[in-house]
């Protein structure tokens, strides 16, 4: 499964790494891959790599290796760009998503780290489904070269959901997504609005919880 999103820090990790969890209390066994990731060095909360192997049992290396985790705060290939470093490009990212970290690199384990028999690979991306990922394209691009059994897309629930997520699905195409709209609340009005134009008008799946998104897996 592919995470993105409508946009940048609205749940895409939360959500991942919360399904990983549900499935691995359930007995599967979920293998994370964060290709490329950034962050704000000034901030004290784990990075995304970090949350999603507190989730899936690996070490944060195997899920995103220090080389391609870059402390700026700007979409992975300008915060590369800005320390002077090379960002992979779309076909590399592809590749590690594949068969994990390099053998021998900092923390990774080669291929092992994908060959564990896993049941499910959860990929998350950077931002949102249009923002840079790798030296040439962005997240779309790498969902176009891996080619998951499901994307989902993470939403909030609120005001301007509706165009965020028509939008991704439109980039999509044929690939049709599972909306996942993030701190869904029922009772309130604009948010059981936008699931109803969701699936009802727009024909799209969309869930508001992970019992609901598990059932998608």
């Amino acid at each position: 499964m592919f995470f993105t999103g409508t946009g940048t820090e609205i749940g895409k990790t939360w959500t991942a790494a919360g399904l990983a969890r549900m499935l691995r209390d359930r007995g599967r066994t979920v293998r994370a891959c964060k290709p490329v990731q950034s962050h704000d060095p000034a901030e004290t909360a784990p990075t995304d790599a970090e949350v999603l192997a507190a989730a899936t049992g690996q070490s944060p290396a195997d899920v995103c290796p220090p080389e391609r985790t870059y402390p700026v705060p700007l979409a992975p290939p300008m915060a590369a760009a800005k320390l002077g470093q090379a960002c992979p490009g779309l076909d590399e990212l592809a590749r590690i998503c594949r068969s994990g970290p390099d053998p021998g690199g900092p923390g990774g384990r080669g291929a092992e780290a994908s060959a564990d028999g896993a049941d499910l690979c959860i990929v998350e991306g950077a931002g949102g489904l249009y923002s840079p990922l790798g030296a040439d394209g962005d997240n779309l691009g790498l969902i176009e070269r891996l080619d998951p059994d499901r994307v989902v897309v993470v939403a909030p629930a609120g005001l301007g959901a509706i165009h965020g997520v028509v939008a991704c699905a439109a980039g999509l195409g044929g690939r049709r997504p599972v909306v996942f709209l993030n701190r869904f609340d029922p009772g309130v009005e604009v948010h059981t609005l936008n699931l109803n134009w969701l699936t009802e008008v727009r024909g799209l799946t969309a869930v508001t919880s992970l019992e609901n998104l598990a059932e998608h897996v």
